[in-house]
């Protein structure tokens, strides 16, 4: 039987060493948190119904990513992005039990500050952008 969590590993197999795919917690590790940057942190979603047969047999389902890449600067952000967007874009992940698209960006929301953290050291706010990619998957 194919699973979610099949899908799901497979997709983030495509992403490069070091990315994240659990939320980072600042000073989780009693380091600064200037350290810690830049992050990436991707979100594989749960895959939504795009089409059904007559019976009501599921065709195909979207799958959507969440990319948040963190930086102290908008360049470091622009570099990760740089790196991260060929390796994603077009890029055909494989699971046990599914048949899957390429992968697609949708959208690229612009970066901004995240003024709700301080980086003391820096004196300055984070700023990050959230990448969303799509793919879709049908059952074997």
């Amino acid at each position: 039987m194919s699973s979610i969590l099949a899908l799901s590993d497979a997709i983030e197999a495509v992403f490069p060493e070091g990315t994240l795919f659990e939320a980072v917690k600042p000073n989780e590790k009693n380091e600064y948190v200037e350290s810690a940057f830049p992050w990436t942190v991707a979100r594989v979603q749960i895959p939504n119904t795009l089409s059904r047969s007559m019976a009501g047999t599921r065709h195909a389902q979207r799958v959507r990513i969440t990319v948040t890449i963190a930086g102290i600067t908008f360049a470091s952000v622009r570099v990760i992005v740089d790196k991260l967007d060929p390796v994603l874009e077009g890029a055909r992940p494989t699971a046990v039990g599914w048949s899957l698209s390429p992968v697609r960006m949708l959208n690229a929301r612009d970066i901004v500050e995240d003024e709700s953290i301080t980086l003391t050291t820096a004196n300055r706010h984070p700023v990050y952008t959230v990448l969303e990619y799509e793919l879709t998957a049908a059952r074997n």
